[in-house]
C-alpha cells in the first residue's frame, strides 16, 4: 500500500528551499505519494515566529500547530527550538536548501527507508 503524506516547504519562489523556518511567510504544501509522485496542494501563508533572533516557546508551539497535517517540514535552516516543537508534534524537520524537487526526492528516499524498520 502506498504511503501518502504532506510536506511543508519554506520558499519565497516555489522553486527553491530558500527560507529559514522561523522567518518564512509562505510554505508550499505538497502531497507526496510514494508510488505516484507529488503535487502542490496549497500555498500556506503564516506569520513568521522568529522576532530578531528571539523565540518565545509558546509562540513556537502555536506556530507548529499550522503544520500538524504535515509529516515533514523542510527549510533552508531550522533552529533547535523549532525542531523540538515540531518533533513533539510528530513532525520531522529537515534542513534541505536547494531545489524543491531535490528536497522532495530526499524526503521520499528517507520515508522509504523509515518504512523498512
Amino acid at each position: 500500500m502506498a504511503d501518502k503524506y504532506r510536506v511543508a516547504i519554506a520558499s519565497t519562489d516555489g522553486e527553491t528551499v530558500n527560507t529559514h523556518y522561523g522567518k518564512s511567510e509562505i510554505f508550499y504544501i505538497y502531497i507526496v505519494d510514494d508510488d505516484e509522485g507529488y503535487d502542490l496542494l496549497e500555498k500556506r501563508s503564516v506569520k513568521p515566529v522568529c522576532q530578531d533572533g528571539f523565540h518565545d516557546k509558546s509562540a513556537m508551539d502555536i506556530h507548529v500547530q499550522q503544520f500538524t497535517d504535515c509529516k515533514y517540514v523542510i527549510a533552508s535552516r531550522i533552529g533547535d527550538g523549532a525542531i523540538q516543537s515540531l518533533t513533539t508534534q510528530g513532525i520531522t524537520a529537515m534542513e534541505l536548501p536547494g531545489s524543491i524537487d531535490d528536497a522532495i526526492l530526499k524526503v521520499w528516499k528517507y520515508n522509504r527507508i523509515q518504512g523498512l524498520f
